[in-house]
């Protein structure tokens, strides 16, 4: 009876439009940080001796052969131990920040400032005088998908985060939609409105109409994946 009940409250409210709820996503890291772009620049002298103790350290990722010949090196920082309440060891080795080496410097991106402030602690340790903090930055994620790089074609080319970082904004800004009051659905959020089968009827239409817009828009950006909404919603 109490099911049926709130099966009934559902849909006279998926008849009942109501305002949406304002305020942009909250964007974190899995640590449950703020999500922004940090970087620090160190200088040095001895590329070769920082390649061969980044190499042997097990938490940093060593370049592939070809690329121990370029101009810069990449070495990504990896979790070693498994996050606070993270039972899968394959969740817990993660990509926490990335080093780019160069013959003259050494530069850290992380996704939040205490990823990078534990990573210079982590490189300061191994390097120690072969490396001179020259300076730090950190910008918020809505600030850094608003700068542009220079690119000969095309021009005025929007800069975009590395896969991990839109992987991670794309997960907040689904997690976001489908837990929101959404008008077309009497003011439902969607992880309610999927609990009657006018409701799921409805979702999936918004879902289908969200795709199509998406198909037809060709400015700069990054593409949502739907079907990751249809699972977070047990639609499929």
């Amino acid at each position: 009876m109490k099911k049926r009940k709130k099966r009934l409250q559902i849909d006279r409210r998926l008849r009942r439009p109501t305002p949406p709820s304002s305020g942009g996503p909250l964007l974190v890291t899995s640590e449950g940080t703020r999500l922004v772009f940090a970087r620090a620049e160190y200088r040095h002298s001895d590329p070769e001796g920082i390649r061969e103790v980044l190499s042997t350290a097990e938490d940093f990722d060593p370049p592939g052969p070809d690329e121990v010949n370029k101009g810069s090196q990449t070495f990504p920082w990896l979790q070693i131990k498994l996050a606070p309440g993270v039972s899968d060891p394959v969740l817990g080795y993660r990509v926490l920040a990335s080093l780019t080496l160069t013959p003259s410097a050494l530069e850290i991106e992380a996704m939040s400032e205490q990823r990078l402030a534990d990573c210079r602690k982590r490189l300061e340790e191994l390097l120690g005088d072969r490396i001179q903090l020259k300076g730090t930055s950190v910008s918020t994620a809505a600030q850094a998908l608003r700068q542009r790089v220079p690119q000969p074609e095309p021009p005025d080319e929007p800069f975009l985060p590395p896969p991990e970082v839109l992987a991670q904004i794309e997960e907040q800004l689904l997690r976001k939609w489908i837990s929101e009051p959404i008008p077309a659905l009497g003011g439902l959020i969607p992880l309610e409105a999927v609990k009657t089968p006018e409701g799921r009827r409805r979702v999936l239409e918004l879902i289908d109409e969200g795709e199509r817009m998406q198909r037809h828009y060709k400015g700069p950006g990054f593409a949502l994946d739907y079907r990751k909404t249809k699972k977070m919603l047990g639609l499929e």
